[in-house]
């Protein structure tokens, strides 16, 4: 456990930006690890800022959360709020891109068909590419 969240913060500070001022830690909280629970925070002068909290989730899987910040070259602060858990690593952000809307809905023959194929598996069948038929 010590090793993925030294090795996390290792990959974190190897990502980071190339400044040509030096940044400043100015604030640094940690709690110890304790199994599956720790606790890291930290925030430079340059508006760079990084929070992580680990637990155990009931079933006794790790849970970590946290976020982490950095200004844009507009003046903006961005943002990323981020969960790993069972359900694997996801991250939250109204600057990452979405996939668009559809801009028309299904057609009717294809819907149709889809209906068709769905229908087919209800009924325990199953599509057989050798005889090209449902089974």
């Amino acid at each position: 456990m010590k090793l993925i969240i030294f090795a996390a913060l290792v990959a974190f500070a190897a990502a980071r930006p190339q400044l040509e001022e030096e940044a400043v830690i100015i604030l640094e909280e940690s709690d110890p690890i304790d199994g599956a629970n720790f606790r890291h925070v930290f925030e430079s002068d340059n508006g760079i800022s990084q929070s992580m909290v680990g637990s155990a989730a009931e079933d006794g899987t790790q849970v970590m959360s946290g976020s982490y910040s950095f200004p844009l070259p507009d003046g903006t602060i961005a943002t990323f709020n981020w969960v790993a858990d069972a359900l694997g690593f996801r991250v939250e952000s109204p600057l990452l891109p979405v996939a668009p809307v559809a801009e028309h809905p299904v057609p009717a023959h294809a819907q149709e068909q889809i209906n068709f194929a769905n229908a087919q598996q209800a009924a325990g069948l199953v599509w057989d590419e050798s005889v090209g038929a449902w089974v």
